[in-house]
């Protein structure tokens, strides 16, 4: 057999994807010609296909140096740069493919491709357009083109370039998946729905489709029709993290318990085995430990923020700090109505506060004030986090306080890229962030003891009384009488207004037990509609519980002044756990009415003994689950008790540490400047501010 015939029998039984036999082919050529540029380039691409990058690029590089005006060979050098992070170098080799074929649409759209893992959209787009001029009908061309569209926020545009490609290729699933997620990023979730039902009658064993249309149904409300969903999911995908982690979110949401045990022991078991995409937000409200958090939590942030870029050191503003605030929660949120106070009262003379917002605009009046309340105000809703992270360090930021952490809408990306010499964590997440996003974390001496600081992936920063700050200028709206709300006139009404996802059979079984002891008492619970199925499930709880479904009474959402009024009608807040009630719990008690919680040995499950010490009441902090039955019902039987609380809450509970906003804002304040402090002297060590 002649050499030229040798190469090709390697080469057919190499795009038969026959690798073991194509090697040994390639290398009986190479033995024969070393300087066969064809054999060592395709032997190069071998050893990419089986994860030797450093080999394949040696192999093909040679290849080059003996025959340099090679596109393809040009090309897979850039596959296997990409591969190994090497983002630059990989577009510099789609030029270099590029100088030899200049109008050849696959390779403009590989460079598209490279320029966009670089968060180059713009050149991107250029690349793209100029493929789609060659040939107007390539898919990969429209669809790169949409891609590159989406960071610029030219969404609709994206759209048609996303239906154009699908159109071209519909049996690419990966195009029609993002034509649906366009569509529902537009609002059209009918839409969305459609794209993907037909996309999985062509591929109806296609896990990423399926958990998309999981998503669509997830996020339009359909929560029985994304649990079958997220079902379907594990069933082709048995590990597939981010299918069970919102399978067990919704589960909660539904106050549907019936294989919970079996997903947390799942879910437990992944984050112990690294199985990817596991969600730490979802498990906070599941019993765990806080090492398994920092667990779950570093391996979320080397999954969503990718490479943690190093610290470019600097010098940091000398007459005023400047602080940016990151937070998709600049609107009509929990975390806006706590910090909307601290924007405000931030010590102009010292700093200079720009807040940087990736979430919606709901022209609501908080968002006004919001944007208010700061300095510079940067709408980057749409922005990559490529094109966000310039922005912060072009700002001269000398401390990036991210209001997120492991939340929905969070900028995971955007830290890992350390735009900000100094980035710290607060309020958003009540938990380790993990993977080296951000250097300090502020919590207190109570949700962050210094004994736990080993299973903190940050430098913890303990403020005086509670961490949270909150906001005195939240108005209460005048309470309706208690039958336009189905409460008994005569009944004592214990509330549980935290979210669904926070309740759980260990919390039912606290709440009936009291529900059994205190006759008189009703269980006052907040959902979204009257009809939500967690009202059907929880009554089906109380049932089996012993309890009267009817003692259980469903209050519906409303505008937060309303909600707030709430309040006035209940007697008394029981807590939840292993994930407490945090803004409702200090809602609660700015409303005047009592919570009794215990003290769990999470973070998230210890914010409402936090609250409770901050505002003078440490006495409702239970010290176990048995404590925390007796202590609500001795409450629910004495009304005189009652009286006094609710009348401490008013006068000086009102005036406590909990909620005057200036001073937490100079607690603050101090802890950034002993960051600053410390960054410039080169050290990092755990802060402690003293009381005012």
């Amino acid at each position: 057999m002649t050499l030229d015939a040798e190469f090709d029998r390697a080469f057919r039984l190499h795009q038969e994807g026959k690798l073991r036999e194509a090697w040994f082919r390639y290398e009986a050529v190479l033995k024969a010609q070393p300087a066969h540029a064809a054999a060592l380039h395709y032997s190069g691409v071998v050893l990419y296909q089986a994860g030797k990058h450093a080999q394949a690029a040696e192999r093909i590089r040679a290849a080059l140096a003996l025959q340099p005006a090679q596109p393809d060979a040009w090309s897979n050098l850039a596959l296997v740069l990409d591969a190994v992070g090497r983002r630059e170098a990989a577009v510099n080799a789609h030029k270099e493919a590029l100088r030899y074929s200049p109008d050849a649409p696959e390779l403009l759209v590989n460079l598209a491709g490279g320029q966009l893992a670089l968060g180059d959209s713009e050149a991107a787009e250029a690349s793209a357009r100029k493929a789609i001029a060659g040939d107007p009908a390539h898919a990969g061309a429209w669809y790169n083109l949409a891609l590159s569209l989406v960071p610029q926020g030219r969404v609709l545009e994206a759209l048609d370039a996303a239906s154009r490609a699908a159109g071209h290729a519909p049996a690419q699933s990966a195009y029609a998946g993002l034509k649906a997620q366009l569509e529902a990023t537009l609002g059209a979730g009918t839409a969305a729905r459609q794209t993907l039902e037909a996309a999985l009658a062509r591929a109806p064993t296609n896990p990423a489709l399926r958990f998309q249309l999981a998503t669509i149904e997830d996020e339009s409300g359909a929560l029985g029709a994304a649990a079958d969903a997220y079902e379907q999911v594990l069933r082709l995908d048995p590990q597939n993290g981010a299918a069970l982690s919102q399978l067990m979110f919704v589960r909660q949401r539904l106050c549907d318990w019936h294989d919970l045990p079996e997903l947390r022991a799942r879910f437990e078991a992944g984050v112990t085995r690294g199985t990817p995409l596991l969600s730490p937000f979802v498990l906070l409200s599941n019993s765990s430990s806080r090492a398994l958090q920092r667990r779950c939590a570093a391996a979320w942030s080397a999954a969503q923020g990718g490479v943690v870029a190093p610290v470019t050191p600097r010098l940091l503003s000398g007459a005023r700090l400047r602080i940016g605030y990151l937070s998709a929660d600049f609107h009509t949120h929990a975390t806006a109505y706590l910090a909307a106070g601290l924007f405000e009262q931030h010590d102009r003379a010292r700093f200079e506060v720009i807040g940087y917002s990736t979430g919606p605009d709901d022209r609501s009046p908080l968002r006004a004030r919001v944007v208010r309340a700061f300095d510079g105000f940067v709408d980057a809703a749409d922005w990559s986090a490529e094109r966000l992270a310039e922005a912060i360090r072009a700002d001269g930021i000398d401390i990036l306080v991210d209001l997120k952490g492991h939340t929905q809408g969070a900028s995971s990306r955007t830290l890992a890229l350390h735009p900000a010499p100094i980035q710290v964590h607060y309020l958003g997440y009540p938990g380790t962030l993990g993977g080296g996003l951000v250097d300090y974390l502020v919590g207190d001496a109570i949700v962050t003891p210094p004994a736990h600081a080993e299973d903190y992936a940050e430098t913890l920063v303990l403020l005086p009384g509670s961490y949270q700050v909150n906001d005195r200028r939240r108005p209460i709206a005048a309470p309706l009488p208690r039958d336009a709300l189905d409460l008994p006139a005569d009944a004592v009404v214990l509330c549980g207004f935290n979210s669904a996802y926070k309740l759980n059979s260990s919390v039912l079984d606290a709440w009936m037990r009291i529900l059994e002891q205190a006759p008189a008492a009703v269980l006052w619970l907040l959902v979204r509609d009257a009809a939500d199925p967690q009202v059907r499930n929880l009554r089906r709880e109380a049932v089996r519980r012993g309890i009267d479904a009817r003692r259980l009474v469903f209050a519906t959402t409303r505008s937060n002044p309303e909600y707030l009024a709430l309040f006035l009608n209940a007697d008394l807040f029981l807590d939840t756990w292993p994930y407490n009630a945090h803004t409702t719990a200090s809602d609660a008690l700015w409303a005047g009415c009592p919570v009794v919680t215990w003290r769990g040995e999470t973070f998230a499950g210890r914010v409402a003994a936090s609250l409770l010490h901050a505002v003078g009441l440490p006495e409702l902090v239970a010290d176990d689950v048995d404590d925390y039955v007796r202590q609500a019902v001795a409450l629910a039987g004495d009304a005189a008790d009652r009286t006094r609380l609710r009348a401490y809450l008013g006068g000086p509970g009102r005036a406590s540490a909990l909620f005057d906003t200036a001073t937490s804002t100079r607690s603050l304040e101090a802890a950034y400047e002993a960051m600053a402090d410390q960054y410039r002297r080169r050290v990092r060590e755990p802060i402690r501010i003293g009381p005012p």
